[in-house]
């Protein structure tokens, strides 16, 4: 890697890092409520957040060169934000906003493009998935090791990205799909958390 390279990378993971870590620690408030048909509600949300991440995308552009790509992270946030309030609204449908803390944020924002470096934010027990609670540094070390993907992933498809029809065109699949991931992660999470609830409420009434 050139030391102009290396340079842009670090610059793009610093930027990164410091959005990721605004989106995750002012969680979105939802304007949805618990719903007795969640699953299907969430189908619905999850298909309107993907289309507007796949629309915002496609209207970027990015400048040839190292300066353009730095001017399009800003950009992307958008992309996030939309996602981080589409993982809000899940929550919400399946009546679990109180649950969404940083962690799962962080679990059903990346956990599809990511989930080795998710090893210290969730453990798999049984058929479920288990956020665990992090401290403030744990957190940020596991942040900064996103940023650095996501950094170094973004750099290598810059080339593609700067060609104006065919980058636009690849960046809104890409937003498209991304954010429907985004989507099953937080239904299944959010799914589990409140099936859970309903079990735990049906064996506590037959003992008593």
């Amino acid at each position: 890697m050139s030391d102009c390279s290396k340079e842009t990378t670090d610059k793009l993971k610093d930027k990164a890092i410091n959005i990721i870590f605004d989106l995750i620690t002012n969680i979105p408030e939802s304007i949805y409520v618990s719903s007795m048909d969640a699953d299907s509600r969430v189908k619905l949300i999850t298909q309107r957040a993907s289309f507007k991440a796949a629309t915002v995308s496609t209207t970027l552009s990015i400048p040839a060169g190292f300066t353009g790509i730095l001017t399009a992270i800003p950009d992307i946030a958008a992309i996030w934000r939309i996602q981080a309030q589409l993982v809000a609204d899940i929550a919400a449908t399946y009546g679990k906003i109180a649950l969404l803390t940083r962690e799962a944020m962080v679990w059903c924002l990346f956990r599809h493009s990511a989930a080795q470096l998710l090893r210290d934010v969730a453990v798999r027990t049984g058929s479920r998935v288990v956020v665990q609670k992090l401290s403030t540094t744990a957190l940020k070390k596991v942040i900064e090791k996103i940023g650095l993907k996501i950094s170094s992933t973004f750099l290598s498809k810059s080339l593609l990205r700067a060609i104006p029809a065919i980058g636009a065109i690849g960046n809104g699949a890409y937003a498209y799909y991304d954010t429907t991931e985004v989507g099953k992660t937080a239904a299944a999470y959010f799914k589990a958390l409140a099936d859970q609830e309903k079990t735990d409420s049906e064996e506590g009434a037959e003992k008593a």
